[in-house]
């Protein structure tokens, strides 16, 4: 939703391979859900289509087709049809899109979609994620990230990034570099404690309107953070 000033409005949500409550994936509650809270730019972590865990098939095609605009996958692992990652997508223009594999040690192979938009704010750097469970893979995957970052460039870092409580290591290492920060409780769902799910921007950014969307507790485990982006 862009703004008379130029503000968009930018989420992050962890969709959990479209599985919220009830016994099966829903994928059209998800896509009901992104349209209603309309994000200009979306990071989606869980794409998730691994059949012989309940999964529904051709996850990331399913998503693209649904969203339209401007989408960049990034499956990680799995076969044809049934790959396990996350995505960006965007009502803008994306440019320089690649998949940018990042440090283990982990269970899962992780990454980051780096990728330029041209948005009503100018060219705005895209760093979207999901960080890894064990705790020195995360600081060695925030380190990863920090280093990908141009000093004076507009960049927004945006994900789950696995991490419980605020001002932790991976929190202390982006914030050095991108000092605004979106954060509230946003897991679990139904009761959110937890801040996992995040957007950090350099200080040429400002954040306002930040929430966890209590709207999309059923549809996932995880609540989208939405924030409004303005030029500081």
């Amino acid at each position: 939703m862009v703004s008379a000033d130029g503000a968009i409005r930018i989420a992050t949500w962890n969709i959990h391979g479209f599985f919220g409550e009830g016994r099966r994936p829903d994928f059209e509650r998800t896509i009901r859900c992104i349209r209603a809270m309309d994000a200009d730019i979306l990071a989606l972590q869980e794409v998730d289509g691994r059949t012989h865990l309940r999964r529904e098939p051709f996850a990331f095609e399913r998503l693209a087709e649904a969203l339209g605009d401007h989408f960049a996958p990034a499956p990680l692992f799995g076969r044809t049809g049934r790959e396990y990652g996350h995505a960006l997508w965007s009502r803008f223009p994306l440019a320089d899109v690649a998949i940018q594999r990042l440090p283990g040690p982990g269970f899962e192979p992780r990454a980051v979609i780096d990728a330029r938009a041209q948005t009503p704010l100018g060219p705005l750097r895209l760093l979207s994620l999901h960080l890894g469970l064990r705790p020195a893979a995360r600081r060695a995957q925030a380190d990863a990230v920090a280093a990908l970052l141009e000093p004076g460039e507009a960049s927004v870092v945006l994900g789950d990034f696995n991490e419980w409580r605020s001002g932790g290591p991976v929190d202390r290492r982006l914030r050095r570099v991108l000092p605004e920060v979106a954060h509230p409780p946003s897991w679990p769902a139904r009761r959110p404690l937890v801040p996992m799910d995040r957007l950090y921007a350099s200080g040429a950014l400002r954040f306002s309107d930040i929430r966890a969307w209590m709207e999309a507790a059923p549809a996932s485990d995880h609540l989208p953070v939405i924030a409004t982006v303005r030029r500081a």
